[in-house]
């Protein structure tokens, strides 16, 4: 035998290797589980269920001890397929020329870079600023931009019917709208630079918001009183879940009307705005009428 041989097998004689294996000891018999019987639905309190009818959000959906039923896990599941459909969706290019708008687009060059670069999307490229220049009507009351934001479906949906809507809305009111524009790839302060372009009083931008469960066709409403560039988000006012199963459209519309107009009267917009002058319009208190959750999936 070798010498490497000769120190291979006394080290295993070190270690151990030399030594039988313990005996085999039998395992500790394990007790079953405690018996438990959950109910066959899941639990819902009285109250939850009646706060659940009046509203689309997930209240009161129970639990079967201490998990979700199957089919409320597979509802989150397919709402929140919804909502990643909502988001990867684009604006067609030519969707605002179709629909009787000037279209415009922000300085993002593809849907990519869209989500990963806000700050693009809050700046007009070049030849749309000129656009702005060019062929909008200036120095008017209220500038209403339709816009893509996070959900696209929402602003191919309702957009027009929200624009046309709120245009009517002011004009009634006595307040002078200027050129109905659709901004690509926007974000909310792109409202800022087209609204200073415009020299307009109030600018109001309608985009689809970020989408939540089962929500992805929701637009909401950013109005800003004196735009300009550098405004921050605590001189604006909004509204969201404009749709269908939220405030509908035309309810928006008179909303929106109300807010621009008080901005004028009262010269400013966010947090120094005193909503409470807007009387009726701006909604009641109370319970909303009983709303029905859509259901994607059949237990």
């Amino acid at each position: 035998m070798s010498r490497t041989r000769q120190l291979m097998h006394a080290l295993r004689d070190a270690l151990g290797g030399a030594d039988p294996l313990p005996p085999v000891v039998p395992l500790p018999p394990i007790p079953p589980p405690p018996a438990r019987v959950y109910t066959p639905r899941p639990e819902q309190s009285p109250f939850a269920a009646l706060a659940a009818r009046h509203t689309t959000a997930l209240l009161g959906i129970g639990h079967v001890g201490t998990r979700y039923a199957t089919d409320v896990v597979l509802q989150f599941q397919a709402e929140l397929a919804v909502a990643h459909a909502a988001v990867a969706a684009e604006l067609p290019e030519g969707w605002a020329e179709q629909n009787g708008f000037l279209g415009l687009i922000s300085r993002v060059t593809s849907h990519r870079e869209f989500l990963l670069r806000p700050d693009l999307g809050r700046r007009l490229a070049d030849a749309s600023l000129e656009l702005v220049r060019a062929r909008c009507q200036k120095n008017v009351d209220v500038q209403i931009i339709v816009a893509d934001g996070l959900s696209a479906v929402a602003c191919m949906q309702t957009g027009k019917q929200l624009g046309d809507a709120v245009a009517r809305a002011c004009t009634t009111r006595g307040l002078t709208v200027g050129t109905p524009v659709a901004a690509r790839y926007a974000r909310v302060w792109l409202e800022d630079e087209i609204g200073q372009e415009t020299r307009a009083k109030v600018a109001m931008i309608l985009l689809g918001e970020r989408p939540g469960l089962g929500t992805g066709d929701g637009l909401s409403a950013y109005v800003v009183y004196e735009p300009k560039l550098g405004k921050t988000d605590g001189d604006r006012n909004m509204m969201s879940n404009i749709h269908a199963r939220g405030t509908p459209p035309d309810e928006a519309a008179q909303r929106l009307a109300a807010l621009a107009q008080a901005m004028i009267n009262q010269r400013t917009s966010g947090v120094t705005l005193d909503l409470g002058l807007l009387g009726e319009v701006a909604g009641g208190r109370g319970y909303r009428a009983p709303q029905v959750r859509q259901k994607l999936v059949n237990e």
